[in-house]
C-alpha cells in the first residue's frame, strides 16, 4: 500500500477517525490502513482513483438516510478501484457507481443490515463494472442494477460482472435488475461462481419497466442454501410504483446454467410471464438447474409459465 505522505495519498492510520465526508479526486489514492476505523462516507469523483486498505469504513453513527452523503461510497468517474475495505453499518445504499466507467470493486466485506435501504452494490447507468471476491450482507438488495437516468450520453447499464462472491440478504433480493430503470438497455450482465447463503424474497428478480430492454444475462455456477422459500427466479416485465413512464420493459436472451438449491423443502418457484405481446419474455435457457437434487424441466412443479413467453429451453 502507499504510505502516509506519498504524493497524491490521503491516509488514515490505525485508530478511530470521525472524518464525515472524505472526497478523493483525479489521480488520488485513499488508504484506510489496517486498524483504521473511519466514521463517515467516501466520494470518488474523477479519473484514476484508488480506495485501498484493510481498514473499516463505518456508517453506523448515522441515522437512516442521514449520512454525510447519499451513499457510503459514491463513485462518479472512470478507472476507479475500491479494494480490501470492510464497510459496516451503512445508513443508505452502500457502494454505488453512478454514470461511471471501468470500475473494479474487489475483496470488499459489506457488513450491513442495520437499517432498511442499505443495498450492497448498485451500479447505476454505468458500464464495465467488475465486482469480485466480495462478501455482501444487507437488509435490502445485495446487488441492484439501475438505470436511474437517461439524460446523460450513454446511460445504459452494460458489461457488469459479479463473480466469486458470498451473498446474504435478510429481507429483499439478492439480485434486482430492472426497477427504477429509465435507461434504454441493461445488457451483457454476468453473475457467476456465487454462494447465496441466505435470502428471503426472489433471489433473481428481473423486472424491467419503462421500455428498458433487459437482455444478454448469464447466470452460472451458483449455489443457494434454501430454507423453504417460495420463489427462486422471476422474469417478468412490470409497471410499479418506482416508475415514471408507466409501461413495462422487455426480457430476452437470458441463460441460467449450473445452479443448485440445497437445503429444506420449499416451493422455489421459477416464473416467466410477459406483460403483453410487445413487452414479452423470450429466448431463455435453463441448463443444469437442480432443486433439492432434482433436475428442473418444463414439467417441474416449480415452473410457472405465463402468457407472452417464447423460446424457453430446459436442459439437464
Amino acid at each position: 500500500l502507499p504510505k502516509a505522505g506519498d504524493p497524491g495519498v490521503v491516509y488514515y492510520g490505525p485508530g478511530v477517525h470521525r472524518a464525515g465526508l472524505v472526497t478523493v479526486t483525479n489521480g488520488q489514492t485513499l488508504v484506510l490502513a489496517g486498524g483504521a476505523v473511519v466514521k463517515g462516507a467516501v466520494v470518488a469523483r474523477g479519473n484514476q482513483i484508488r480506495i485501498l486498505g484493510r481498514g473499516i469504513l463505518d456508517g453506523s453513527d448515522y441515522e437512516w438516510r442521514k449520512g454525510p452523503h447519499g451513499f457510503t461510497v459514491g463513485i462518479y468517474g472512470t478507472n476507479i478501484e475500491v479494494s480490501g475495505l470492510t464497510i459496516r453499518g451503512s445508513s443508505h445504499w452502500t457502494v454505488v457507481p453512478v454514470r461511471s466507467r471501468h470500475v473494479t470493486l474487489r475483496n470488499l466485506k459489506l457488513c450491513n443490515s442495520r437499517v432498511q435501504n442499505d443495498d450492497g452494490i448498485n451500479p447505476c447507468n454505468s458500464q464495465d463494472v467488475l465486482i469480485t471476491d466480495c462478501f455482501i450482507r444487507s437488509d435490502d438488495d445485495c446487488v441492484a442494477m439501475k438505470g436511474l437516468d437517461f439524460t446523460a450520453p450513454n446511460s445504459n447499464v452494460e458489461r457488469i460482472t459479479v463473480e466469486n462472491c458470498i451473498l446474504w440478504c435478510d429481507r429483499a433480493r439478492i439480485f434486482l435488475l430492472g426497477h427504477e430503470s429509465r435507461a434504454e438497455y441493461m445488457r451483457d450482465i454476468v453473475l457467476r461462481n456465487l454462494d447465496i447463503i441466505h435470502y428471503t424474497m426472489t433471489p433473481f428478480l428481473f423486472e424491467p419497466g419503462e421500455d428498458m430492454r433487459l437482455q444478454k444475462v448469464l447466470v452460472e455456477d451458483v449455489r443457494l442454501h434454501g430454507e423453504g422459500q417460495g420463489d427462486f427466479i422471476r422474469l417478468k416485465p412490470v409497471v410499479n410504483m418506482y416508475m415514471r413512464k408507466k409501461v413495462p420493459g422487455f426480457v430476452s436472451d437470458i441463460r441460467f446454467r449450473n445452479i443448485e438449491i440445497s437445503g429444506r423443502p420449499g416451493r422455489y418457484r421459477v416464473q416467466l410471464e410477459g406483460a403483453d405481446p410487445e413487452h414479452s419474455v423470450s429466448n431463455v435457457a435453463f441448463e443444469g438447474l437442480r432443486i433439492l437434487g432434482k433436475d428442473l424441466t418444463r414439467e417441474s412443479p416449480q415452473v410457472s409459465m405465463g402468457t407472452n413467453v417464447s423460446a424457453v429451453r430446459f436442459q439437464p
